[in-house]
């Protein structure tokens, strides 16, 4: 079940909101409410992998309290336990696959080898429900949140279905207050609406239609991609990619603050950063913060010189990368902004501060537009003909396809319209025409926009059979 189907919209969502709403200020009842509802949605999908997700919240739960109730050597020894059983799930179904199948490519054992790591599922979400029950453990351990008694609150930080599939990763000492007390008002719920739909809108408009023409062009023979093609595809996906994921944080935001719960933001116009290190403080803001305070400080940060300082950062971008996929293109994608955070530190991004923005800009695009390559691109002998092509090192191709086979008027204004509001236009122009919706006429005019924008989403969306949130898989 995705937030972007009839049966989530029409039937789950609505019966959801109903019997939350009735049960109105009794936070124990909305709070087992949300926890069934989580069930079932998660359940929906993963069916029997449901109960793993259950086993690491009773886990994560015992040894919360565990490491809280003892200090010394035992509450080492939980953390570590914690810690050893978390990663292990979470690389048993994401990456033992991965190393059976290169080991085997290496030694060749035999065909057993590579049928059991093809049996191995990746349960959706995976990802993101260890990092919350690290979290949880490791909070507690530091003594930066306080432990859960109540294993439903417990299940629900866990389980909660806006975040549960594609994050934000949410910190447990962030909304543990709001576990037990929260403010629901009409005010809230209309901020949360008028969030969901944009992410909606994203995803649908914007987000699908160029995702159609990337994968159009990146599944044609190669000897029929041209440069023009595959820049155009590069474009495509990069918008893709911001417009999928962002639109997905800000549906599960909007739907959380429906329910009286503030998640923090998870983007901030990535694209519009003017350097590397700018574009990781705009992107995905809870995986930075995580690799930040779990892995870049405990490794020693800054604090131990410059050459540790570099070791840092490509340790923590090559799991970066690796925690999105087991494959070599993601670590190679991480090593990649790893090595660009790197240069920027040892000089780059002093000459980038001397030069007029727009080129800041510009360089910032182009070093991200090509990461997304690497990122999108799992076979390394079509990656390094897509590069040379891209690059008009390899000029043999064939025309078969001019661009307008891929861009139609509709699509064309959808590229436009992603790239303009891939930058924070909208923000500009209210401040610069001060918007006031407390103005009554202004307000209705302002409502019937969210309005017609949800209603072209849900035409949209009920046309095209094309509706993957291309995040679930990491």
């Amino acid at each position: 079940m995705v937030f972007s189907s009839a049966i989530f919209l029409f039937y789950f969502l609505p019966i959801v909101l109903i019997a939350y709403f009735l049960a109105k200020k009794n936070i124990v009842l909305q709070n087992l409410i949300l926890f069934a509802a989580s069930f079932i949605f998660y359940f929906w999908g993963e069916k029997q992998y449901t109960v793993l997700v259950l086993a690491s919240i009773l886990f994560n739960y015992l040894m919360g309290i565990l490491i809280d109730k003892n200090e010394g050597f035992i509450r080492k020894i939980g953390l570590g336990f914690s810690i050893i059983v978390n990663l292990s799930v979470l690389i048993y179904y994401k990456y033992f696959g991965f190393l059976l199948l290169n080991t085997d490519s290496i030694f060749h054992f035999n065909s057993l080898t590579k049928d059991a790591a093809l049996k191995i599922h990746l349960p959706l979400g995976i990802s993101f429900f260890t990092f919350h029950g690290l979290t949880y453990v490791i909070d507690i351990y530091r003594k930066d949140a306080h432990v859960s008694h109540n294993p439903l609150n417990t299940g629900l930080y866990t389980l909660f279905f806006p975040q549960l599939i594609a994050g934000p990763i949410v910190r447990y000492k962030d909304i543990d207050e709001q576990l037990n007390k929260r403010v629901i008002n009409k005010s809230r719920i209309y901020i949360g609406i008028q969030r969901f739909i944009i992410g909606f809108a994203k995803k649908i408009l914007i987000a699908n239609s160029v995702g159609v023409i990337a994968d159009k062009i990146y599944q044609t023979n190669p000897a029929y991609m041209t440069p023009k093609m595959l820049w155009l595809a590069a474009l495509c996906y990069t918008l893709q990619i911001f417009f999928d994921f962002s639109g997905y944080s800000d549906m599960a935001i909007g739907l959380a603050k429906v329910f009286g719960f503030d998640f923090l933001e998870n983007f901030n116009y990535p694209y519009a950063a003017r350097s590397i290190r700018d574009f990781w403080r705009r992107w995905h803001i809870s995986l930075s913060n995580f690799f930040k305070d779990y892995v870049y400080i405990p490794l020693g940060g800054n604090r131990k010189g410059s050459f540790r300082n570099y070791l840092n950062l490509f340790i923590v971008f090559a799991l970066t990368g690796f925690w999105h996929g087991a494959s070599w293109n993601y670590l190679l994608w991480g090593i990649f902004h790893g090595t660009f955070l790197v240069v920027e530190r040892i000089g780059l991004g002093k000459f980038l501060d001397k030069i007029p923005k727009v080129l800041q800009h510009l360089y910032t695009l182009f070093i991200v537009l090509i990461g997304w390559v690497l990122f999108r691109i799992e076979d390394f002998n079509l990656l390094k003909l897509i590069l040379k092509k891209m690059f008009f090192i390899n000029s043999d191709f064939q025309y078969a396809y001019n661009l307008w086979f891929y861009l139609n008027s509709y699509t064309f204004t959808t590229l436009s319209i992603g790239i303009l509001f891939s930058f924070p236009i909208y923000q500009y122009v209210r401040k610069k025409i001060k918007i006031n919706t407390q103005n009554s006429t202004l307000r209705v005019v302002y409502d019937c926009g969210y309005l017609a924008l949800f209603v072209i989403s849900l035409a949209e969306m009920a046309s095209t059979t094309f509706n993957p949130f291309i995040y679930f898989r990491f």
